[in-house]
This record gives structure tokens, C-alpha cells and sequence, in this order.
């Protein structure tokens, strides 16, 4: 198959992918014969989001695999690593197993999955653990130190929910102030600093998940990776909701200087993973702030959205190439991120004049997001076939692929 069009690769230049196998082997200026052009149209890498809760097993009614990674389709998204917070927690091999023979039956877009830690860390086939610092999920452990020491024997990633238990308050929160009050920025600076000192000597390979300050980027300097999300950087506590139980996330949203500080550095290209944290709820669990879980979908906007920020000029698209495209892939050392010869041929196809707002996509039925001019890609290829055709999905249950750690 030979696909041609403005293909984006430090830059935009006119050139024809030669596609084989599901992988890219060619990328020439011109070739004769049948092809697909796009003409005008941007050629792009496809997204990875390394940080979603697609709810399966345990509460498919929120989202289900299949939803899930449908709604990544749509929005740019061929690639997704889920996390192990799941009813049962994936926190050993029987169980990440099961939960790789279920949603492997549904992916239509390929993925990977997190394995859990307790009390140590299991032998299981994930791509990289998950360790919560705080006792909100079934996963948390306070031995930091011996599972740093156990990761890096396994030469696996751990990625971190970085807030510090001793410093949340378990408080009832009525409104997005308090919530923030009771698990203040000190939480997670607080976690930072414990991390990065504990690894000092270990050097475990280390991400640090939805960081919302330019504070904690300060303390991390280089000594992990970490993530930001959208909601992070558009979103504070002053932010009025439909319901004010939309904006209920852990860590939570934080004020307005701390939001404006991080899209400065946002701007200037030092956020080198975009994540969404996809974590959706119904819209009846979100109505009562006390009692309303925390989370809000993201995969099927977060794209979509950013795409539109280059397009304006308010970010350069190397930047969000690199955030959700190359530095994933180069992190988890996946041959996808980028349009190059040897990689599995994931890319979308935009076209810029077709500015859309954005819609739920996601199981759950809202957006925090809704309504906010975007970009959606017309086409998107997962390794060389069509998933998603002038905006409608035509991707099938089953074909998306696991990745392994």
C-alpha cells in the first residue's frame, strides 16, 4: 500500500509512505503507480496515551474495552496502556492474565496493560507497574523503597500516583475548593521529594503520572519521567462545571497561578508526556460532590484538542509530536510515535480547515471537554488499515494487538 500526503516528520513534507506488513519500509518524495493521496492534507503520527482506566473488569457500565479503545480511535489514539485498578486489582499473574484474555477480545486499537503492586511486585507480562502512594486504591503500599529495588531487578518502568498519604486530609469535600484543600499541592511535592531522594542510590526507571505544578517539575529535574494531562492545563478549581462533580480528579485540580505556571511550561515544549488519564463515571455517581468518585474522561479530547492549539499557533506541532507520539514511544521503547522506516504504521490524516468542537465519546456520556473547538483526524491507520474513515469508526473488536513489557 502506498499512502501520500503532507507527511509530518520534523515538519511537513510532501512524500509517499510505503506500507507493508502493517509496518512502514519506504518513505519516498514521488512514486508512480496506485496510491492513496491525501493531497493537502497532514499526514501525523497516531497518539499514545499511556495512562487510561478503561474500567474493565469490574465496571464495564462506565467503560468497557471496546468502548474505550473506540473512542481513542476517533480522536487520533491507536495505542493505549490501561492501568491495573480494576474489581479485582490486577495485582498477580492469574488475574492480569484473565484480564488479558478478556480485553483482548475487544481492543480495536493495540494496547498495554499495568501490573499492580501490594506488598511486592508479581512476575507478570505487563509493559510497566503501577504503585499508588495514597490508601484511596486497593493498590496502595507504603514499603516505596523495597518495590524501587524490585522494579529495577525487573528492568520494568513503575509509574507512581504521586500524593503523599500522611499529608491528605480524610476530610468530606463539598466543592472543588475543599477537595483541593484536602489534598493541597503539598501532597504531591511531598511525594516528589520522597520518590526522587529513595531512587538517589536505586536508580529504578521511574514516571511520575499526572504532575500539576511547575513545583513538582522543578523537583523532578531530569531524575524521571513524568506526565501532565489536559485537565491539569486548563482546568483549576475556579472552573465552573456543569456539575461541580465533573472537576472532582485526584491529584486535584489547582488553583489559577498554578495552572497559568504550567502552561508556561507547557509552551516551551518541557512536558515531555501528555497522558489523559482517562477515568470516567456516570453522570449520576458526579451529581453529590461528597460522595462522587474522582476521575473524568479524556482519551476520545485530549488529541483533538491540542491539535487545535497548534493549528492557532498557541503550541508548535513538533511539541505535541513529541508529547504524545515520539517521547512515549521512545520511553517504553515501542517501534510506534513516529513516521520512520521500521515503525508499525499508525498515523492519522487532518485536514486543519476542518475546525469541529468536541463531543463524548466515551462510554460514560460527558465531557468535561465539551464544546471546545478541536481537530479531529478525518482518517486514522492502525499498522496500515483504515480504524477510523472520514470521521466514522469502521475498526473491528479483536484486531488491536498487546504489547509486551
Amino acid at each position: 500500500m502506498i499512502v501520500c500526503g503532507n507527511i509530518y516528520k520534523n515538519g511537513i513534507k510532501n512524500a509517499c509512505l510505503i506500507i507493508e506488513d502493517g509496518k512502514i519500509v519506504g518513505i519516498k518524495k514521488y512514486i508512480k503507480g496506485s496510491k492513496i493521496d491525501y493531497g493537502n492534507a497532514i499526514i501525523f503520527p497516531s497518539a499514545i496515551d499511556i495512562h487510561v482506566h478503561f474500567r474493565e473488569p469490574g465496571n464495564e457500565e462506565k467503560e468497557d474495552f471496546f468502548t474505550g479503545t473506540r473512542a481513542a480511535s476517533l480522536a487520533g489514539v491507536t495505542c493505549v496502556f490501561d492501568m491495573p485498578n480494576n474489581k479485582p486489582p490486577v495485582s498477580n499473574k492469574k488475574i492480569f492474565e484473565e484480564k488479558k484474555r478478556r480485553v483482548s477480545k475487544k481492543a480495536c486499537i493495540d494496547f498495554a496493560l499495568y501490573g499492580g503492586i501490594k506488598e511486592k511486585v508479581e512476575e507478570m507480562d505487563c509493559i510497566a507497574y503501577k504503585l499508588f502512594l495514597s490508601k484511596d486504591n486497593e493498590l496502595f503500599c507504603e514499603n516505596v523503597k523495597k518495590i524501587l529495588i524490585e522494579v529495577k531487578k525487573r528492568n520494568k518502568i513503575v509509574a507512581i500516583h504521586a500524593e503523599s498519604e500522611e499529608c491528605i486530609q480524610r476530610k468530606k469535600s463539598r466543592n472543588l475548593v475543599e477537595h483541593e484543600k484536602n489534598r493541597g499541592l503539598e501532597c504531591e511535592l511531598n511525594a516528589i521529594k520522597k520518590i526522587v531522594d529513595l531512587n538517589k542510590k536505586i536508580k529504578a526507571k521511574v514516571h511520575i503520572c499526572h504532575v500539576t505544578s511547575k513545583k513538582s517539575i522543578e523537583i523532578i529535574k531530569r531524575k524521571a519521567s513524568f506526565g501532565v494531562t489536559l485537565h491539569h492545563l486548563l482546568f483549576s478549581f475556579e472552573n465552573l462545571f456543569k456539575k461541580e462533580g465533573f472537576g472532582k480528579v485526584n491529584p486535584p485540580l489547582r488553583n489559577k497561578f498554578e495552572r497559568e505556571m504550567l502552561f508556561e511550561v507547557f509552551k516551551k515544549g518541557e512536558i515531555k508526556i501528555f497522558e489523559s488519564d482517562h477515568a470516567p463515571h456516570l453522570v449520576g455517581e458526579k451529581e453529590n460532590f461528597e460522595d462522587a468518585p474522582c476521575g473524568m474522561p479524556g482519551v476520545d479530547a485530549f488529541v483533538p484538542v491540542l491539535l487545535y492549539f497548534a493549528k492557532n499557533g498557541m503550541i508548535d506541532f513538533k511539541i505535541i509530536e513529541n508529547s504524545f507520539c515520539r517521547n512515549p514511544a521512545k520511553l517504553f521503547g515501542i517501534k510506534k510515535g513516529e513516521i520512520k522506516v521500521g515503525n508499525d504504521a499508525d498515523f492519522m490524516v487532518i485536514d486543519l480547515r476542518k475546525v469541529k468542537k468536541i463531543k463524548p465519546l466515551s462510554k460514560c456520556g460527558w465531557s468535561p471537554y465539551e464544546g471546545m473547538k478541536c481537530i479531529y483526524p478525518m482518517h486514522v491507520y492502525l499498522r496500515g488499515e483504515k480504524v477510523v474513515d472520514s470521521f466514522e469508526f469502521v475498526g473491528e473488536k479483536g484486531k488491536g494487538r498487546m504489547i509486551n513489557g
